[in-house]
């Protein structure tokens, strides 16, 4: 407001001749002059009889006809060449802020404030823009003029601009208020190491969980803004006061990675001494549930609180193998998932592994014993299975992936956007890849070649088309399709529990295969395993299984393969007369530790648990939304016969006065084998035909065209483009 005040000052001194005398003995009121309007020009005047004449000079000489300001520091009479001006045409004396401030402040607002010369020069500083309610506000005490939270704000964002655009005035009063705030005696400091301070004391008073509401809000205020990500950063990794900090007394909100990891291991070793977890769990509750440390806290939280908490429940209920599914999928499931994430965070450190690993083999022995007394009536439910699901209407996909345990599964389906059903399958014994594989492609036995597979499903699918997942795109347009996702698999065999941190991305790049396929206009798409996996874990030597004795045929780290029946001995086997491999008898062991074999140890696959034989089957589908504009190539048939060198694609849309069906941008898709040669983007309308997209035929002479919702990616039409020279060649065959 303040400055308004001055314009309108000036203005009214200048309204003579365009001259203006300034005076401001103290220096107080040299703020106002970025106040001054752009059409006058400012000569500041130093404190001399000869200083005077100069500016008078230059003003008569240089400036005449424009408007001009005199500033000097000099009191007006102890003026003497300008005096004149200041006399016949304009002055406006600052020599006494306080009085030119309340005089303003009376006449606009008919109060006499008690507010302190210091305070009353900071509210002028600050009343730019600011209405005459604010400044009523101030004047009888009813706010404070400096918005400090705000400046402080600033401050920790961006410290030496902050600092540089502040009054001094203004800074000296903002600095004392800060110190007051975080309360530390005040001193000088530069703007950077005073935001560190600040960010200090936050930091002290979280970490003892003794922090003010109002640098709780601040800190707060800081987290959740993300321009501010990199200087918290830094904030935190100058901070040096964690060293001896404990954990449980930490405020939930912290933003120290490194106080949850010495929890961590404070939990470990709670645990291993048989300690009450209480205290502990009810921290991890109030920091998992904290929405402002949600980037400053580690993932695997939760899976600590999973795997300290969990209870089996109900499980004696379980009388057979279904219920027994149905109960794994929908409560131990989550178990699995959480170890499996503590393992990849924290698999180089067992000894703080070791104590989780223990809580976790607990209930998985519960879990296990249940399972192997059912496991007589074990049968086997995945033979043709992607038969089965391609046969249903629609365009269907299926997504096969490679050791997709189903606790992976079931966090792919509550991630998805698009699921409706979550099933399962019981997986071929041994549960190794080419056994799982061939049941699900329906081959009659075993077999070991991948493309023999394929070709065998095709037999019985004659439309389908079977790829491999990282080749999809736009270009297939196949009514029924099988995506085979072999990475799950190949790194677990490959890395072992290094795996499972690869493991974990992968439920991401899966999601997003089913959102790709949905998009596309699959109707349906399903989600299915050859077999899963189990994590051996950390082991000792006594851990592992000693092999079995007799005519063994093939001894694998899960399962052993005989053509002779075990005699009874310390270590409990079941055994399956099932062909495999021409044995006459399998056996497992009832456990998820792995015989003593030459391989690596840590992930495997083979043996007969829960987590390898129970296989999801979850389908995946879009409800039906807002039906769009129908579009579709209408000339298909020329298409098929191109003669020459370029090709016209003509597309239709349907007539519709449906306000929803006004247009529908279309991208047009050239593909020349799998590879895109070109995109157009287009805008159709309502009974428009769009008949003037000319393409050039490719040397290779077909291509395909494939019509693809710009906002959706649906797949809309598509259709196979032909030379009349490839057509006639084909026609001699």
């Amino acid at each position: 407001m303040i400055d308004k005040w001055f314009i309108d000052d000036i203005n009214k001194a200048a309204a003579g001749e365009g001259r203006v005398v300034v005076t401001d003995a103290w220096e107080e009121g040299k703020f106002l002059l970025n106040f001054l309007p752009s059409q006058f020009v400012l000569l500041p005047v130093a404190s001399s009889d000869l200083d005077e004449i100069k500016a008078k000079y230059e003003a008569e000489t240089h400036h005449a006809g424009e408007k001009v300001v005199f500033y000097t520091q000099r009191s007006k009479g102890e003026l003497t060449f300008l005096l004149e001006y200041a006399e016949t045409q304009g002055c406006i004396v600052l020599d006494d802020m306080e009085t030119y401030i309340r005089k303003h402040l009376f006449d606009a607002i008919q109060i006499n404030t008690q507010l302190p010369k210091a305070e009353l020069l900071v509210a002028a500083k600050l009343s730019k823009g600011k209405s005459l309610n604010w400044w009523k506000g101030i004047a009888m005490g009813l706010n404070k003029p400096m918005e400090t939270d705000k400046l402080l704000m600033d401050l920790l964002a961006a410290p030496a601009s902050t600092a540089k655009n502040m009054d001094k005035d203004v800074w000296k009063i903002f600095t004392a208020e800060v110190f007051a705030m975080i309360g530390k005696p005040q001193t000088e400091q530069p703007a950077e190491v005073l935001a560190q301070t600040v960010m200090d004391a936050i930091f002290d008073g979280l970490v003892s969980n003794q922090i003010s509401a109002s640098l709780l809000s601040i800190y707060h205020r800081c987290t959740s803004r993300h321009d501010m990500d990199a200087m918290m950063a830094d904030y935190i990794a100058r901070y040096t006061s964690l060293k001896e900090a404990d954990p449980l007394k930490a405020h939930p909100d912290h933003p120290f990675l490194a106080l949850d990891h010495a929890l961590f291991k404070r939990l470990s070793h709670a645990i291993e001494n048989g300690e009450f977890l209480a205290g502990y769990t009810q921290y991890i509750d109030a920091r998992i549930q904290s929405r402002q440390a949600v980037s400053y806290k580690v993932a695997w939280l939760k899976d600590v609180k999973t795997i300290v908490e969990f209870k089996n429940g109900e499980l004696y209920k379980v009388a057979s193998l279904q219920v027994f599914a149905t109960y794994y999928r929908a409560h131990f499931a989550v178990l699995d998932t959480a170890v499996r994430h503590l393992y990849a965070a924290w698999l180089h450190d067992e000894k703080w592994l070791r104590p989780f690993q223990y809580l976790y083999e607990q209930a998985e022995k519960e879990l296990l014993d249940k399972w192997f007394a059912l496991a007589k009536d074990y049968q086997p439910s995945q033979q043709g299975l992607l038969k089965e699901k391609l046969s249903g209407k629609g365009r269907i996909a299926i997504l096969v992936c490679d050791g997709l345990r189903l606790e992976i599964a079931e966090t792919i389906y509550q991630q998805a956007k698009s699921k409706k059903s979550n099933d399962y399958a019981f997986a071929m014994l041994p549960s190794v890849t080419e056994n799982g594989m061939s049941a699900l492609f329906g081959c009659e036995g075993v077999e070991l070649s991948a493309q023999a597979r394929y070709a065998h499903l095709k037999t019985q699918v004659p439309d389908v088309e079977v790829i491999q997942a990282d080749k999809l795109n736009s270009s297939i347009t196949a009514q029924h399709l099988v995506l085979m996702y072999g990475d799950i698999d190949q790194v677990g065999e490959k890395k072992q529990l290094a795996a499972l941190k690869d493991i974990n991305n992968y439920e991401k790049e899966i999601v997003e295969k089913i959102d790709s396929l949905l998009d596309m206009g699959y109707a349906k798409v399903y989600v299915t395993a050859d077999h899963g996996f189990v994590i051996t874990g950390i082991l000792d030597e006594a851990d592992k299984i000693p092999a079995p004795h007799g005519d063994i045929q093939k001894l694998d780290e899960r399962f052993c393969l005989a053509n002779d029946q075990q005699t009874p001995s310390s270590i409990n086997l079941i055994a399956r007369q099932d062909d495999f491999c021409g044995s006459a008898y399998q056996y497992y062991a009832q456990t998820d530790k792995p015989f003593i074999t030459k391989g690596a140890y840590g992930y495997a696959h083979g043996g007969f648990t829960p987590q390898e034989c129970i296989i999801p089957i979850y389908e995946f589908g879009k409800d039906a939304g807002v039906e769009a504009l129908q579009v579709n190539i209408a000339n298909k048939k020329e298409l098929q016969h191109v003669a020459g060198q370029y090709f016209k694609l003509k597309i239709q849309a349907e007539s519709s006065s449906d306000v929803f069906k006004q247009e529908r941008r279309i991208e047009l898709h050239l593909y020349e084998g799998s590879q895109q040669k070109s995109t157009q983007i287009v805008t159709i309308k309502p009974g428009q035909l769009l008949d003037n997209n000319e393409f050039e035929m490719p040397s290779a002479g077909n291509v395909k065209v494939v019509l693809v919702d710009a906002a959706t990616k649906e797949q809309i039409d598509f259709c196979e483009v032909k030379s009349a020279s490839s057509r006639d060649l084909d026609d001699l065959f």
